[in-house]
């Protein structure tokens, strides 16, 4: 990691601060002196990262010295809404990362992970994932959220093992909590046996559950993140109606059309053609800009 660009991101955090702490549903960074820490709010749901970092010498780690006040506390509040479906993703079940998930999805207070002593974990590995989201924050270039969840996610899965197991069985609310975030996950190949199985439930039980706390299917469930992925990628790409179909769980498009026509009220070749459109007018919209500006430019 560069000092001196660490240094400079390290000064826009100090410059950012905030009196008051109320991390939200997004990403938030924050930079204090130690002298002038405020109190960290604890019953936000969120997972929380920190680090101090020496004032004189950042890329330094403090492993031979006290902190002094000058130094400087930087705080990581990430979403667990969001974060939280992109560890499950990445987690294997037998992993203890994926039981540290499990034991904090859908919890308050007492499911926020706070990473703060590693134990035996590479402390510098930690401190450079840690600087580079110092950095991407400070400089907040395109895309710069999907970046911290990245070196979050790494982060989290270096510190998983330092994070105490917390065992018990979970309250209906964190497990359907659990529930929806596997099935936004991954809804083209998703199915409640595999659910039953990996977390150790009777799939009759997660069955009812779901339906009573949602008041919908684990068909329906699934079949609606998939709807709703599957109109994403057909907005956002030039993807085949077919590979689009593929992707998202079906193996044949004629269900697919039917079902996406159900939800949508239009068949995915309209929603493909009204993206053309789209794209066609901001074309045009801005080949007449560029018009006018010539033309002001020769007047000028």
């Amino acid at each position: 990691m560069d000092e001196a660009r660490l240094k400079r991101a390290l000064d826009v955090l100090l410059a950012e601060r905030q009196e008051n702490l109320e991390p939200g549903s997004g990403t938030l960074l924050v930079a204090y002196r130690l002298r002038d820490m405020p109190t960290i709010p604890s019953s936000v749901p969120c997972h929380i990262l920190r680090t101090t970092y020496d004032a004189e010498h950042p890329a330094h780690l403090l492993l031979d010295r006290r902190p002094r006040p000058d130094d400087i506390m930087v705080y990581a509040f990430l979403s667990k809404q969001r974060l939280d479906r992109v560890l499950m993703a990445l987690a294997p079940s037998s992993s203890n990362f994926f039981q540290v998930l499990v034991d904090n999805l859908g919890q308050e207070q007492s499911g926020t992970t706070e990473i703060s002593k590693v134990g035996e974990v590479d402390p510098i590995m930690l401190q450079d994932f840690f600087s580079l989201m110092v950095v991407t924050y400070a400089e907040r270039r395109e895309e710069w959220e999907l970046v911290i969840d990245g070196l979050a996610s790494a982060a989290i899965a270096l510190a998983s093992p330092a994070i105490r197991h917390h065992s018990g069985r979970r309250s209906p609310d964190e497990l359907v909590a659990l529930l929806l975030t596997e099935i936004a996950a991954h809804p083209e190949s998703v199915t409640l046996q595999g659910l039953a199985e990996r977390f150790s439930y009777n799939p009759t039980y997660l069955s009812g559950l779901l339906h009573e706390q949602c008041g919908r299917t684990f068909s329906q469930l699934v079949r609606e993140q998939r709807m709703l992925r599957a109109h994403q990628l057909l907005t956002d790409t030039g993807l085949p109606v077919a590979k689009v179909a593929a992707m998202v769980g079906y193996e044949g498009t004629s269900n697919f059309h039917r079902l996406f026509r159900e939800r949508f009220g239009e068949t995915p070749t309209q929603v493909r053609a009204e993206r053309g459109t789209s794209d066609a007018t901001m074309m045009e919209a801005r080949a007449h800009n560029d018009r006018l500006q010539e033309v002001d430019d020769d007047q000028g």
